[in-house]
């Protein structure tokens, strides 16, 4: 019997990237594992042609794009675009003069972005771009801003215990994420819907029912709840390990929302 090429492991969501080369703009989701092509967008002209209005189209095109990578939890953007191109530094100036929300940490859409430079034109100088260390720092430091933002805002809530929600276990997370339904095509609105569901690599990894906990956070991505997993060597990470590992909270705004916890809770 003939074997089947094994697939390298995928791991979890760590960046996105947007790479301007020439008639194109190419995305990629950087996984903890590897990266992969997410979508190919051909341009009508060369990016140096275009008139003002057309650039601006791009533009917003891009965070058409980037919209949905953001709602999902993941905040990390590299924008990289050719020696002595301007894309990624215009795409920039772009969203600091008319998209400011992006940069305002207290929105939950929010980003951290970073600026870098390279040709990213096949997968294979994808792979030699990425293994440089300068592009490794870059990327380090861009998601260990983004986790440290959340935790800021985990400790917020920590803070203020009576208006906030929290679950500290697997059980009680699926508890809330399965009262709703687990088929996608049947799913109920959840009474109260998370914030952030976090929980460390390390907790990912050496959990000793790894099929129970992917189902959840497959049902948890479907129903486009915040997700992060943070690297258990990083502050944030550590900071998690603190709270066992793995946590899911919201702030509670709404006397219905009040009701509901203590419910969940009674």
């Amino acid at each position: 019997m003939e074997n089947r090429k094994q697939r390298t492991k995928r791991g979890y969501p760590v960046a996105f990237l947007i790479a301007f080369i020439s008639m194109r703009v190419i995305y990629y989701k950087i996984y903890s594992e590897r990266i992969e092509s997410f979508k190919n967008k051909k341009l009508a002209r060369k990016y140096t042609n275009m008139e003002k209005n057309q650039k601006y189209h791009l533009f917003e095109e891009i965070l058409t794009e980037i919209r949905p990578v953001l709602q999902s939890g993941l905040k990390s953007i590299l924008l990289v675009s050719r020696i002595k191109q301007t894309e990624a530094s215009d795409f920039l100036h772009h969203l600091k003069k008319h998209h400011k929300w992006i940069f305002n940490v207290n929105n939950p859409n929010s980003a951290y972005i970073t600026v870098l430079t390279g040709d990213l034109t096949d997968m294979e100088q994808v792979a030699s771009f990425t293994q440089n260390s300068s592009f490794k720092e870059s990327l380090g430091q861009t998601v260990e801003k983004e986790a440290d933002s959340i935790i800021t805002l985990l400790e917020k809530r920590l803070n203020n215990h009576e208006k906030s929600f929290f679950l500290h276990s697997l059980k009680e997370i699926e508890s809330l994420i399965y009262a709703g339904g687990t088929r996608k095509k049947k799913f109920k609105s959840l009474p109260l819907i998370p914030e952030y569901i976090l929980l460390t690599d390390e907790y990912l990894e050496e959990h000793p029912n790894k099929a129970r906990l992917q189902r959840l956070l497959q049902i948890v991505r479907n129903r486009k709840i915040r997700l992060k997993i943070i690297s258990s060597e990083s502050s944030a990470g550590n900071r998690l390990t603190d709270l066992g590992g793995i946590i899911c909270f919201l702030e509670i705004k709404t006397k219905y929302e009040e009701q509901k916890a203590q419910e969940f809770f009674d």
